[in-house]
Order: structure tokens, then sequence, then C-alpha cells
């Protein structure tokens, strides 16, 4: 029998106090995990308490509070089953040329060190045969004016974990990374221009919610029943990626 359970599996999740991570963190508490979430808002305690879950204050692009941080995640929950790498920021939108150095730095920071930093401590905290999912995003592959060195970090991310995904294949460790396409959250919010955008672009024709629309694909890569998937980025995007819309075509004239 298939399982896609996680009863008594340990879990940890980055960005784990808001959007994505917090949908999914309540997702793993009600499929049997042990979790613990990790974040820097002052609300965070109350935050995981709420879900049944334990907390760690830490900044993830940090190292050493990187190292910290799996060590008070090992001293509750023992070692480490999953890992969730999930802390992202939106850094805005700028041209090339009008890209500034703090908005380059602050996306360096959380979207790629927070991933690097994140694969080099897990390993030694984590059970052979567990799982690692890094949040990536689809515009590591499909690219967009304005956003690009957003999407230059979301691509290292995903390189980031299909090199992970080699290195510890040895010790049956799956290192699978998560491409959501535009998801409402705290970074987009109804009224960000994506969202309309996103009802012609898309072929489902409508934007995620991540409780309903990504938490599913996030427990399949945590859960036994994935267990020969590794090395790989996984688009959870309403068909974007697959090609153009009819919603597209139409919006241009062309005769469908």
């Amino acid at each position: 029998m298939i399982d896609f359970g996680l009863n008594d599996k340990t879990a940890l999740i980055t960005g784990g106090t808001a959007g994505i991570g917090k949908a999914v963190a309540k997702q793993f508490v009600s499929a049997g995990a042990r979790v613990v979430i990790v974040g820097r808002r002052a609300e965070g305690e109350q935050t995981a308490a709420a879900m049944g879950a334990g907390f760690v204050r830490a900044d993830v692009t940090q190292l050493d509070e990187v190292a910290a941080m799996y060590e008070s995640a090992l001293a509750q929950l023992g070692p480490l089953d999953i890992v969730v790498l999930n802390a992202g920021i939106d850094p805005g939108q700028a041209t090339l040329a009008e890209l500034e150095p703090e908005a380059v730095e602050s996306n360096l920071d959380v979207n790629y060190r927070h991933v690097l930093w994140g694969l080099k401590h897990a390993p030694g905290h984590m059970n052979d045969g567990g799982s690692i999912t890094v949040t990536a995003s689809t515009v590591a592959v499909t690219h967009v004016p304005t956003i690009s060195h957003y999407a230059a970090v979301k691509a290292a991310a995903v390189s980031l974990a299909k090199t992970a995904a080699l290195e510890l294949g040895e010790r049956g460790i799956r290192v699978n990374a998560v491409m959501p396409g535009t998801t409402l959250s705290e970074m987009t919010p109804p009224d960000h221009w994506e969202v309309e955008v996103m009802k012609t672009m898309l072929p489902l024709g409508r934007h995620a919610v991540a409780e309903k629309d990504l938490v599913g694909l996030y427990q399949f890569l945590a859960s036994d029943a994935s267990r020969y998937i590794t090395g790989q980025a996984i688009a959870a995007d309403g068909g974007m990626t697959a090609g153009l819309s009819y919603g597209l075509l139409r919006g241009v004239g062309a005769p469908i």
C-alpha cells in the first residue's frame, strides 16, 4: 500500500510562520508529523503553538544561526526526517540597469544563502532516507523583465537542490525543489498585479491557494510515496510553464 502519511516523522520548516511555509507546516502536523517551524516574527511561538508545532527563532541568512537552528530542532524532535527550506522574500522589481545593491544583497541573503547554509547543515541532523524540499519559483525557468535577480537566485536554488541530491543519494536522502507559480500570500496579496495577470496567462485561469493547491505536493515529497524521486524541480503553477494559454492568445487577438 502506498503511504502518503507522515506519522511519527520529524520535520523542520523554515519560513513557517506565514504563507506557503505555514500552510505546509499545518498540513504536516495534520498528517502526523512532529514539526518545528523557523522564523523571525515576534508572534512565531504563538503561531507554532496554534498548529501544534514547536518554534525556533533564527535568522536563516546567518551560518551560525542556521547551525544553532538545527541543534535546537534536534533537541526538540531528535534527528530529522524532513527539512523544508522555504524562507523567502520578494526583493522588488527593477530592470538590470536600475538594480540597487541593497535589494541584491537582501535577495542573496534570504533566497540564496538561506538555501546554501540550510543544505550545508541539514544532512548532519537528519536520518538516512529523509527528504529535503527547497521552495524555488517558476521564474527559475521562465524569465520575466524586471525580476532578473530574483529569477537568477531561484534558478541557483534549484541547482543547489540538484547537486545536494547527488551528494546525499548514498544516504537515501532525497532532495527536490518545488517551483510554485503565483500564490496568494503576504508576498502576493489579492490586489497584487500578478493575480489579475495570471487569470489570462494560466491554463487553469487562477492563482494558487497554498492550503489547497500546494501542500499536497510538499507532503508527497516528504512521504515515503516519493521514495524514488530525487533531484527534481517540480512546477506547481497552474500550467504556466507548459506554454501559451487560450486566455493569453485571445488577449493578443489570436484567431482561436
